[in-house]
């Protein structure tokens, strides 16, 4: 350590005598003028920022993950009951699209499935990736997000989620002529702990195949260090409460996992659709 410092001091030292003799014979150009070689002290503090990983390191710590780490901190078909396979849920589902990604003319309440991919408007996400899968046409359904932040926007992104929930009650989705009036709690469980949140949503489907059936969505997002993993699990009925704890679980560990700079097992399929 000592051995690779004394060159960059010596080399400080005689900068700086440098400097000094230069400011002797012109004050006016002393300082950092338009003109001047070296960086501003923040474009230097901001430059670690940038790289993804503040401490330095590759696997970038507690700090932002690449899009490499956040696309295999997702959960994979491994992960979920047999049957379950990788898809593209874009308007294919009973509530007319993917769960993460419903469309509703409540800003507020859309901020739920915002918050899950990192898509909130004054903290969107630097890196993010997505997955879906379905156990069949029918379904059951889930989505699965990950999103990594910078600074302490993961945070505060936990905290928007918590706050809508919250607040929004009730609201309306409308995707492809599937209209879904949707009733909203804090969803329970001993899966869910202090950074890790869920909301449970239950509403009857109009329109579309589904048609007069009751309709669960259950959306958990949950937080590791700088990033974040967000699920939502669609299905007909009253909703699978173990499906959504165990794939939950299974998720925030790959989180924690990926997080840590290991690479979660079983691999992430590639992306579907295109």
């Amino acid at each position: 350590m000592f051995h690779a410092r004394r060159p960059y001091a010596a080399t400080a030292l005689a900068a700086a005598l440098l400097l000094s003799a230069a400011g002797c014979g012109d004050d006016e150009e002393s300082g950092s003028g338009p003109g001047g070689d070296s960086p501003s002290p923040s474009a230097s503090a901001s430059a670690p920022e940038e790289s993804g990983a503040p401490s330095g390191s590759p696997s970038g710590g507690k700090g932002r993950l690449t899009e490499r780490q956040a696309t295999s901190a997702l959960l994979a078909p491994g992960n979920l009951p047999a049957g379950w396979k990788a898809a593209d849920l874009d308007d294919t589902t009973l509530a007319g699209d993917a769960p993460d990604d419903l469309s509703t003319r409540d800003r507020n309440c859309k901020q739920l499935f915002n918050a899950l991919g990192g898509d909130l408007a004054d903290r969107e996400a630097r890196t993010d990736a997505a997955r879906d899968y379905a156990k069949g046409e029918k379904g059951p359904y889930l989505a699965g997000d990950v999103a990594s932040y910078d600074g302490t926007a993961a945070i505060r992104a936990m905290s928007t989620f918590k706050s809508v929930r919250d607040s929004c009650t009730k609201f309306s989705t409308k995707n492809n002529s599937v209209v879904i009036d949707f009733t909203v709690s804090a969803l329970k469980g001993s899966f869910l702990g202090e950074d890790s949140l869920g909301a449970e949503l239950r509403g009857k489907a109009k329109g579309g195949p589904a048609d007069g059936s009751d309709v669960a969505l259950d959306l958990v997002l949950a937080r590791a260090g700088q990033s974040t993993t967000g699920l939502a699990v669609l299905s007909a009925g009253e909703g699978d409460e173990k499906l959504t704890a165990d794939a939950a679980k299974a998720a925030l560990r790959r989180l924690q996992e990926a997080t840590a700079g290991k690479t979660p097992s079983p691999t992430v399929p590639a992306e579907q659709g295109g």
